[in-house]
């Protein structure tokens, strides 16, 4: 019977024994196997996982060392080239950036449209697109850098739409346009950045990009080309109209061009803006001056006889003159003069004159205004004489009026048309 016992015991030790190499061989296996796959794999950056258990085997269950290796999922041992580590499983499951050499590899060598397209691809893949983003931004600075413009200026229109919220890179594409003197394009830019400008400090930035290419637009224009100047202002009021100052630049230029209806258009729009009214209302004032210079304007005549009369203001008082191209002088019949208010303390001079009725005195005073309509002379000469006689008229209307305009007379509409001379 104890022999019995003895065989049994021996036959559990044996068990046991051969369990626990057991053990040790898997181990050993695993091991092996995995200095093996980290030799093969030294010089690669792929990661290949092995999956083992956290939990030691209990003493209770021998093989439960064995199953956890078989099923548990607690970590993960990352074997890369010859080293051995842990990494969390969440780690794991995170996207892998995707290396950046291709794009940089297409940028240099001047492959654009396929760099924007790996870039567009990569931004599908969740990839890292701010990396990307500053990678394509330092390849424009270095070409701009080269003095490449048209390369950067390629790159970046390329680029921008790809970009709705661009802000930097749009206001830098603005910025090499410019550089090439291609100002239409940069001011459009310019244009397109206005509604991804979102901040104070973006707005200031934009308007004064904007500001700095609408000078240098207007400096490249030479001064006499007077046609490209108001081009360029009504390219701005209509893509900018909320830029008052525009209108007044747009006048000023249509008025050297003797545009003057269509600079008043301009003015009459922005007249009463609290930024630029002032100036628009002075300009309408001396337009409407410049108007009677350079348009011929009628008077209307009274037709006596062969003879023509005009109403006229004499100091702010209507008289009325009979037109005489032979008169040196304008001349009033006393008694009008004394209506005028002229006394003989005024007298600049006592004169003799030639008149229908012969040799007679008159007396020369100076005036403040003469005016036919919207014609004045300032500061004029007239000479008084006693007993003018004109039928249904107070004097003549000498050529010390008429020589500071271009003038003609109309016989058969009973018309006197002024321009002022240049």
């Amino acid at each position: 019977m104890s022999g019995t016992q003895n065989t049994a015991c021996g036959g559990q030790g044996d068990f046991a024994a051969d369990l626990a190499i057991m053990n040790k061989l898997i181990i050993l296996t695993v091991l092996i196997a995995g200095i093996g796959i980290g030799w093969l794999l030294r010089g690669a950056a792929v990661a290949v996982p092995v999956v083992i258990s956290q939990t030691p085997p209990s003493h209770e269950n021998p093989r439960e060392g064995v199953n956890a290796i078989e099923g548990s999922v607690d970590s993960l041992v990352i074997i890369a080239s010859s080293h051995l580590s842990v990494t969390p499983l969440d780690e794991i499951n995170r996207p892998i950036k995707q290396p950046l050499v291709p794009l940089t590899a297409l940028l240099t060598a001047g492959r654009d449209v396929a760099a924007i397209e790996w870039y567009v691809s990569l931004e599908r893949e969740n990839g890292d697109v701010e990396r990307a983003r500053n990678v394509i931004n330092q390849q424009v600075n270095q070409r701009e850098q080269r003095n490449d413009l048209a390369g950067a200026a390629r790159l970046l229109s390329l680029f921008v739409e790809q970009l709705p919220h661009g802000f930097d890179e749009r206001i830098t594409l603005a910025s090499i346009y410019q550089r090439q003197a291609q100002f239409y394009a940069a001011l459009n830019m310019l244009f397109e950045t206005m509604p991804v400008a979102s901040t104070t400090l973006e707005l200031t930035q934009l308007d004064q990009a904007m500001l700095n290419t609408v000078k240098a637009a207007d400096r490249d224009i030479l001064p006499d080309d007077i046609g490209a100047k108001i081009k360029l202002y009504q390219f701005l009021i209509q893509h900018r109209a909320s830029d008052t100052q525009f209108y007044i630049e747009l006048a000023k230029w249509q008025v050297k061009g003797a545009y003057l209806d269509a600079a008043i258009e301009q003015l009459n729009i922005v007249q009463y803006d609290p930024f630029v009214g002032d100036v628009a209302q002075q300009m309408l004032a001396e337009i409407e001056h410049l108007r009677l210079k350079l348009l011929e304007t009628p008077v209307a005549l009274v037709r006596k006889g062969s003879h023509f009369m005009v109403d006229a203001s004499l100091n702010h008082h209507d008289i009325r003159l009979l037109i005489d191209t032979g008169a040196s002088l304008t001349v009033l019949d006393s008694a009008a003069a004394q209506l005028l208010g002229l006394h003989e303390f005024d007298i600049l001079q006592r004169m003799q004159m030639n008149t229908a009725n012969g040799v007679t005195e008159a007396l020369l005073y100076r005036i403040d205004s003469l005016a036919l309509g919207v014609f004045s002379v300032s500061s004029i000469n007239i000479a008084v004489v006693e007993h003018l006689e004109i039928n249904g008229a107070s004097g003549l209307l000498g050529m010390n009026f008429l020589q500071h305009f271009e003038f003609r007379i109309d016989q058969s509409d009973a018309q006197l048309f002024l321009k002022y001379r240049d």
